[in-house]
């Protein structure tokens, strides 16, 4: 009889071990669930803010993007006057728009002793390097240039219109409708460059024929660039046609700007009788035919 009883204590205390194990498992279990839950509430959360960041972005241009088709109309892109002019890349530089006093922009060099806004230099450099790749033979002929160079540059014109016979006033005027007053230049800004073919380096509209311009002029936009001076935008821009000045203003204006035929100031919404009276001229034609292109005071 004592011998069944311990039996059976011994029973009722394996199965109580058994039910705490069951237990314990059974609590481990519902923990791990809970856990999962947790985790997959989150990560639905974080894909459902990403999702809608992009969506809120419209997704911003890529800056290592240089490859693609022709311009077309991307999804989300600004239309003309629509444009942050808060960014450096798009800032505006000409006649009625002067550049800060003291303005001095962090240069890296490009090539043969010409520098550029280091910012932007590497996509220059990559333009440059592609063409060249299909047998394309660029000669960077101006690139930065500070005020004092560009004063250096107006005030030899008006010295050389003074010595012509022209008051002191119509010579400060003469010399403004040919090279660009000090700080008007977007070379004082960094962000502009003069590319010409090496066999032909004059600054004239025939440079427009040579198959280094034919190529800049197709695909600079896939590395940020414009033709600064169309053709056809003397009235917009003040600048007469300089089929050799290029432009950084990042891929997406670059983009939009080719795609609408406009120049920079009609995407950033400016008119043209906001700029002063006697522009129109261009600011190389005191250079315009000369060998040399590195003096052009574009």
């Amino acid at each position: 009889m004592t011998r069944e009883r311990e039996v059976g204590r011994r029973r009722r205390q394996e199965r109580r071990k058994q039910q705490k194990r069951l237990c314990r498992t059974m609590f481990a279990l519902c923990l791990l669930a809970f856990l999962l839950g947790v985790l997959c509430g989150r990560l639905a959360f974080a894909k459902e803010k990403t999702v809608s960041g992009q969506e809120e972005t419209g997704g911003e241009e890529d800056a290592g993007a240089m490859a693609g088709g022709a311009p077309g109309t991307a999804g989300g892109a600004l239309s003309s006057g629509q444009a942050d002019k808060a960014d450096w890349r798009l800032t505006l530089v000409n006649a009625s728009h002067p550049l800060e006093d003291g303005y001095v922009p962090e240069l890296a060099e490009i090539e043969n002793n010409y520098y550029f806004d280091a910012r932007a230099v590497g996509a220059l450099q990559e333009m440059l390097a592609d063409g060249r790749k299909e047998g394309l033979d660029f000669w960077v002929c101006s690139a930065y240039r500070t005020i004092e160079k560009q004063t250096e540059l107006y005030e030899d014109k008006v010295r050389r219109l003074e010595a012509e016979g022209m008051s002191r006033q119509e010579a400060l005027s003469g010399a403004a409708a040919v090279v660009a007053y000090p700080g008007t230049s977007e070379h004082n800004l960094g962000l502009a460059v003069d590319i010409v073919a090496r066999d032909y380096q004059l600054l004239d509209e025939r440079q427009e024929e040579t198959a280094e311009q034919q190529w800049l002029m197709k695909n600079c936009w896939r590395y940020g660039f414009i033709l600064r001076y169309p053709t056809d935008k003397t009235e917009e821009t003040g600048i007469i046609y300089e089929p050799w000045h290029y432009r950084y203003v990042g891929r997406e204006a670059a983009e939009e700007i080719t795609r609408q035929e406009i120049c920079l100031e009609e995407y950033l919404g400016y008119e043209s009788s906001q700029l002063p009276e006697g522009t129109g001229q261009g600011d190389t034609e005191a250079y315009r035919g000369r060998p040399d292109a590195a003096s052009s005071a574009a």
